[in-house]
């Protein structure tokens, strides 16, 4: 899964991840499974995992 930034929505009740608290405006970066939308905010896409093309230049 990718790590994606999150903003604890207004209204929220603080949000413990991994042994932190984030309280209403907060800022982190959680593992995308973890997302609950009703309390958190998407603020930025996860990260695709760039993928090696194989091309073969030797020939």
């Amino acid at each position: 899964m990718a790590n994606i930034k999150v903003k604890v929505k207004n209204g929220a009740f603080p949000i413990r991840y991994k042994g932190e608290r984030y309280l209403v405006g907060e800022e982190l970066t959680i593992d995308e499974k973890h997302l609950n939308e009703s309390m958190m905010e998407r603020l930025e896409e996860p990260k695709k995992a760039a993928q090696s093309s194989k091309t073969s230049e030797s020939e």
